[in-house]
């Protein structure tokens, strides 16, 4: 990249203002390019009030993809080439067929040859209740007592397994809020309550949350890589956050009331919440920057282990601990201490954006490479020059993140050392442009973040697979809203990270759903089907 100051090639326009080329000092582009985010934030602001009262706001209307056709390197040329999704393919091969019916030619003459089918598949769909009355028969026996017919193993409640297949698919799959979804069951014929239907989306679940669960602890084991994000949330009228860590054989939300770092660590001790005072604690409460005094007063402590949210605080009252800032900087540091005495996370790597609370002590953290090109990509060039400097760094950029993909594929030492070289020759360069200047820099100063995948091949470049998986999570935001109770808030989380696990294991999630709702046991447990995925692909990359 270039060191010299650009020159602009003519007069600049701004508001109507034209400002010749003798005017335009570094003092007066500074300027300009304070004005040029002011009003751009200006705007910004008038586009949020606009719609916090509700009123029309232009429409983004980004051009259709169509208008682009996909490049094909494989057709011939002089070909006409084909719309993207239309290759045909037999539609029936694996459908299953439910009933078949005959029918034979309206007439037949004497010696005609039967010579086989041929086929024509109709699909359809039944949507409609089916009530079963059983009627147990009572007997009245000779000594006077009544003896009546026992219900069908599995039949304990008014409503059959089916109806509660489709409530859950329809709620965590579909989207359907309760209200509609209590309309659409009572024009099918289902006499329901609101009640009862409350009841039956957030009462009995306890083995789906356990499975949920299980989640994070097995892709503890099995992975090398863990996906972090978060999202805003709402429960019982207040502002809340929903946090996203998963990879590509699993994912798990929790919804709490903080997106701090302490909450963090406490979602990275799932299932169990525990607390524990060790060396590994001190060393991460020093760490902390916590007070001399404050650091001595704990150092006295005797070692220990506390389990549950309600037993740690009550030993921080005991120890005379009251200070809010004391009592997170000791809480993050025995959680840390968990963490580190059991090992969990050693051989594991954190991708994410660059929020702090995802920063932890003693783990290896790798930055998202999307997110740090947006602080060139948000710049807001001034001059021809400007706009040259910009372009140069994210081409720059751009090359760098190909280089590193291929070190991924193929790590040698001299790649890791010519990338470094890249990447700081890319941080160092000042440009004309100042802006520009204080992005690189900002970039060189987490230089060991975005290049911590040439020490761990195994990270991940980007944080799209969390992105992609809470996008679904913030839709759902928008249609139903936040949730009212913490059973409807523990629903909400554990239904959507089974749907999102089962689609990353290939499980069909209705299929899943009968299977657990009925008990059937053919479709084996998430956590175990990802050690086998696990397993199968490790096989697979072996022997490539």
């Amino acid at each position: 990249m270039s060191t010299q100051e650009p020159k602009s090639p003519g007069p600049i326009t701004i508001a109507g203002i034209e400002i010749p080329v003798a005017d335009q000092s570094p003092l007066v582009l500074a300027l300009l390019g304070v004005i040029q985010k002011q009003a751009a934030e200006i705007q910004d602001l008038r586009d949020e009030i606009q719609r916090l009262k509700k009123t029309t706001v232009r429409p983004t209307i980004k051009p259709s993809r169509m208008l682009k056709p996909t490049p094909d390197d494989d057709a011939k040329e002089g070909t006409k080439r084909k719309r993207p999704g239309s290759a045909k393919r037999k539609k029936t091969k694996t459908l299953r067929i439910d009933s078949d019916e005959i029918i034979p030619p309206d007439e037949l003459p004497p010696d005609a040859k039967f010579e086989g089918y041929r086929d024509f598949v109709v699909q359809d769909i039944v949507m409609e209740s089916h009530n079963t009355r059983y009627r147990r028969a009572v007997y009245r026996l000779p000594d006077g007592t009544l003896v009546v017919g026992q219900r069908p193993v599995g039949v304990d409640s008014h409503f059959g397994p089916a109806l509660i297949e489709f409530i859950l698919l329809q709620t965590h799959q579909n989207h359907v809020t309760q209200g509609r979804l209590l309309e659409q069951l009572t024009e099918l014929g289902v006499d329901i309550s609101s009640g009862q239907l409350s009841n039956i989306l957030l009462k009995g679940h306890d083995d789906f949350h356990a499975e949920k669960d299980e989640l994070l602890p097995t892709a503890r084991q099995i992975s090398g890589t863990l996906h972090c994000d978060d999202t805003s949330a709402r429960h019982q009228g207040k502002a809340a956050v929903c946090t996203h860590i998963g990879n590509d054989l699993f994912a798990s939300f929790s919804t709490t009331d903080s997106k701090s770092r302490l909450n963090f660590l406490r979602l990275l001790c799932q299932p169990e919440e525990q607390y524990r005072l060790c060396e590994e604690a001190r060393v991460c409460l020093e760490f902390s920057g916590a007070g001399i005094k404050f650091q001595a007063k704990i150092n006295g402590l005797e070692d220990g282990v506390w389990t549950g949210r309600e037993a740690w605080q009550e030993q921080l009252t005991a120890w005379g601990i009251t200070s809010e800032t004391h009592c997170r900087q000791l809480s993050e540091a025995a959680l840390y201490g968990k963490l580190l005495t059991e090992n969990w996370y050693a051989n594991l790597g954190l991708v994410s954006d660059d929020a702090p609370q995802f920063k932890l002590f003693g783990f290896v953290h790798g930055l998202c490479w999307v997110h740090g090109e947006r602080k060139i990509d948000r710049l807001i060039p001034l001059t021809t020059g400007h706009r040259k400097a910009k372009e140069t760094a994210q081409d720059t950029f751009w090359e760098i993140y190909k280089s590193l993909q291929s070190y991924r594929e193929q790590p040698t030492e001299s790649a890791s050392a010519t990338i470094r070289n890249q990447f700081a020759a890319l941080c160092e360069t000042k440009t004309g442009y100042p802006d520009l200047n204080e992005a690189l820099t900002r970039l060189h100063d987490k230089r060991d973040e975005f290049l911590a995948v040439l020490d761990h091949p195994h990270l991940a470049l980007h944080n799209n697979l969390s992105e992609n998986d809470i996008r679904e999570y913030a839709r759902l935001r928008k249609i139903s809203g936040g949730t009212r109770s913490d059973e409807g808030r523990r629903c909400r989380d554990t239904f959507m990270s089974l749907k999102k696990t089962c689609r990353k294991l290939g499980v069909n999630f209705q299929q899943y759903l009968r299977d657990r709702v009925r008990g059937l046991g053919e479709i084996p447990l998430l956590s175990e089907l990802m050690r086998t995925t696990a397993a199968e692909r490790e096989i697979t990359a072996g022997s490539t």
